[in-house]
Order: structure tokens, then sequence, then C-alpha cells
């Protein structure tokens, strides 16, 4: 049951009773009128609780799908940050939303300053390049490589292969150092 249609079954029952308020102030017979109000509430009673039951019911698979996605959430959390390559999750326009433990050392930067920071500043050359290709792979959903020369914090710059996916929601960055072994895909 919706909250929406328990919304209505609570107006509907306080419209009958306020009909039924209203005959027994003008009825010559009370008892009547008392009876049919008691056989009223007594349904609006069973409506309300049997509509409580299914929210209690509700409310109980909603925390267990919630505890459900939490699980999920915290394994995904853990391969991600396990990966042996540098992995970012980027918008569009290059800001980072995601980073894993490897793509912070690559940068030279603890994982929590990254987030929120684009991409772009760490490229070395063409910046403008990069923003245009990630334009680009945003459109074009199949994955792309790049090279790219970034600067690390107080490191000095290096050439990085980038293997890019994604759409208009975000990018997937896997960055390889470029005197790395490749590995097979």
């Amino acid at each position: 049951m919706s909250l929406d249609s328990l919304e209505l079954q609570l107006a509907s029952a306080v419209q009958r009773y306020n009909t039924l308020q209203r005959r027994a102030e003008a009825s010559r017979e009370p008892a009547q009128v008392l009876s049919r109000a008691l056989a009223e509430l007594s349904t609006a009673l069973e409506e309300v609780r049997v509509a409580q039951e299914q929210l209690v019911e509700n409310r109980l698979r909603m925390e267990q799908l919630q505890m459900e996605l939490q699980r999920q959430l915290r394994k995904y959390l853990q391969l991600f940050d396990e990966m042996p390559q540098a992995y970012v999750v980027t918008t569009p326009d290059t800001t980072i939303t995601e980073v894993n433990k490897a793509a912070a050392e690559l940068f030279n930067v603890s994982q929590r300053f990254l987030v929120g920071k684009p991409l772009s500043v760490f490229v070395c050359e063409d910046r403008t390049g990069l923003l245009t290709a990630s334009r680009r792979i945003t459109q074009d959903t199949a994955p792309t490589s790049l090279t790219l020369k970034l600067r690390p914090r107080e490191r000095a710059p290096l050439t990085v292969d980038a293997r890019v996916s994604g759409d208009e929601s975000g990018l997937r960055w896997i960055l390889k150092p470029a005197d790395s072994p490749r590995t097979t895909e």
C-alpha cells in the first residue's frame, strides 16, 4: 500500500466520520446512528491496522535492501581501491569523482584531495586536446586509447597510456605509465 493510498483512505474515513457526526446531531434515533458509527469506526480501524502492517513490512524490506546495497557498495569500493592500475572516474569535463589508491600514488596526491579536481590540471601538454577528446569519448561509447603527458605533484612529468571509456554520465580512465609492461585485455 502506498502512502497516497493510505492518505486517500484516511481522508475518506474522516469524511465518513463527519457525515455520521452530522447525522447523529440531526437524528432522532441516536442508537441507530451510534451503531452505524461504531461499525464505520471498526472498519476504518481495520483498514489503518492493515495499512500499518504493510508499512512495517515495506520498511523492513527497504532496510534489507539498504543493507544489501551498502554491502555491495563496500565490495565495489574495496575492489576499485585495490586495483593495481591507476583508475579514475570523471565527469565528461574531466572533474574527478572517484580515484583509487594506485591513481593517488601516480599523481602523488591523497585520494580525498583528488576528488573534485579536474584531471586536466595534471596534464602538461595539450589540455585543450584532452578536453576535446573527453567530449568526443562521451559521444562515442567505444573505449579509446590516449597518450598523455602528466605532471604528478612534486614529481617529474611522465607519459601515460590511458584507456578511456564512458558516456554522458561520466568517463572511466585506466592510466599506465608508458614504460610499464602492457597486459592483454
